[in-house]
């Protein structure tokens, strides 16, 4: 960072009688501790990956004010240059330095020593600013802030910066789709010389609760997937703390710290894959889970949102098929619903002749946008024509357009199916084909997309169906990996619990 910039940005106030400032404060925002009052009054943006922190400090006392010290991360110094400080007229900055008598805390922090001439007390005031980027931001679960006041203790209070000081949101782009509960925006794809292709998405959660998890499906399921984080050179930072997998091709970010992480709150997921396995003419599922809801959707990264269609009476927004790992999805958007029963789902092959295949509950009357999807674990390769069916409550139902979509390979070596996916009644069942299973049996595996495994249970030799009831498994609703193993062979289905 310039060393120049922060003549004009980093300038600490002059101290001040106590005012109004603090009224204006968010509730824990603003503490006194003894004869010290303390306020975190925000965070302001300077440039893409760093922040100016400002804290006010009232000395209350006749005490005269000696040092105020603001954690860091541990070996981290304030972003800008220390010989800065020294320029200081009221106070002698150490920064970053937990060892020798020039700092006062235990802990990692940047301190202001108060000069000789500088005397803050009987209700003075001084604002402090410092600069911190996003990555030494998020490490710190909180700040501790710490003072000494003349022939005084120390005094020590804690500020939780996420509510304190929230970081300003990055922009959503013009590419987004609009779920209601969430935003889902590509920031675009980029492919360096080194041979990989690097894509971003902007996810804005609507929804009161925290950010859990994040899940972006891969088209393709290709190899060589992985997240971009500061920690692989790369200048990007995200608001909050995530641990990342990547199994089966889906790509899930897993909350570490994501406090904050709602009501409007965005972050950006980037990720790189091997060139020439992106196609934008793919759909990527993406799902966010806060709390008790899941919002998911496929997103197209050229239409960015889908063509609105009509037909049915509740205001349908797109519908469309894609072949996966699990057979072939169906995903569909309401913009609004009146007296909407269920949806029918009907499967042709021949694009004529149909036949209802399942049903998904409406939402009866709705005024935003909801997403449904309903999974065909189809056995043979081919190409499938699908409708829906839409019922009122009153019997009257019209259809939707047809959407076709093509099987090139069956799922799971025509092996292996679980259904319904996702799962929102009371069980689920999986479907066991082929000689492997009719021979030598095997076992089953639910897997969380942190690697933890959530049940297991034997395949008896000869069995085509298993029924697992959702109350005895005891899965929070999220996204699973189901493996099938028979000796040393192994297949794997994804699994939604809604």
């Amino acid at each position: 960072m310039k060393p120049y910039i922060f003549f004009i940005l980093m300038i600490l106030l002059t101290w001040q009688t106590a005012s109004a400032q603090t009224d204006q404060q968010p509730a824990d925002c603003s503490k006194t501790d003894g004869c010290l009052t303390y306020s975190l009054n925000g965070a302001t943006r300077h440039d893409q990956d760093t922040y100016i922190l400002s804290f006010t400090l009232i000395v209350n006392c006749t005490n005269r004010l000696e040092y105020i010290a603001f954690e860091l991360p541990e070996g981290a110094d304030a972003d800008e240059p220390s010989n800065y400080y020294a320029q200081q007229k009221e106070f002698i900055v150490h920064d970053g330095k937990t060892s020798g008598k020039k700092i006062e805390t235990t802990f990692n922090a940047i301190q202001y020593t108060a000069k000789n001439n500088t005397n803050i007390s009987n209700g003075g005031s001084f604002t402090f600013e410092f600069a911190i980027n996003t990555t030494d931001y998020n490490a710190l679960n909180n700040i501790r802030v710490q003072a000494k006041v003349a022939n005084s203790a120390p005094s020590l209070v804690t500020f939780d910066h996420r509510t304190c000081a929230p970081l300003a949101d990055r922009q959503m782009p013009d590419c987004r789709i609009d779920l209601g509960q969430a935003v889902v925006g590509f920031t675009g794809a980029t492919t360096s010389t080194s041979g990989s292709t690097t894509l971003g998405f902007m996810i804005q959660n609507n929804l009161p609760e925290d950010v859990q998890t994040i899940s972006i499906e891969i088209p393709g399921a290709p190899e060589g997937v992985t997240a971009v984080s500061d920690n692989n050179g790369s200048s990007y930072q995200a608001n909050y703390k995530y641990k990342t997998t990547y199994t089966d091709g889906i790509l899930t970010f897993e909350a570490q710290n994501t406090k904050g992480f709602a009501n409007g709150a965005t972050d950006q997921f980037l990720f790189s894959l091997p060139a020439g396995t992106y196609n934008p003419e793919e759909n990527f599922t993406i799902t966010m889970q806060a709390g008790q809801t899941m919002v998911a959707t496929g997103f197209n990264t050229v239409s960015c949102e889908d063509s609105p269609i009509t037909p049915l009476p509740v205001e349908l927004l797109s519908f469309k098929g894609k072949a996966t790992q699990s057979g072939i999805d169906l995903q569909w958007e309401t913009a609004s619903e009146k007296d909407n029963e269920r949806f029918e789902v009907e499967r042709s092959t021949d694009g004529r002749t149909f036949e209802k295949i399942g049903q998904v509950a409406g939402a009866g009357n709705s005024s935003i946008k909801l997403n449904y999807s309903y999974t065909d674990p189809v056995l043979r390769q081919g190409v499938y024509h699908y409708r829906l069916r839409q019922v009122d409550y009153d019997g009257t139902y019209a259809y939707s357009k047809t959407v076709a979509v093509q099987l090139k390979a069956v799922p799971g070596s025509g092996r292996f199916q679980v259904y319904p996916n996702p799962a929102t009644g009371t069980a689920i069942t999986v479907w066991v084909a082929g000689t492997g299973a009719d021979v030598n049996g095997g076992s089953l595996q639910i897997v969380d997309m942190s690697g933890k495994v959530m049940f297991t249970g034997p395949v008896n030799a000869g069995s085509r169906t298993i029924d697992l009831p959702l109350q005895e498994l005891r899965l929070p609703k999220g996204m699973y990996v189901v493996n099938l193993l028979q000796g040393t062979d192994k297949q794997t289905q994804k699994l939604i619990v809604q």
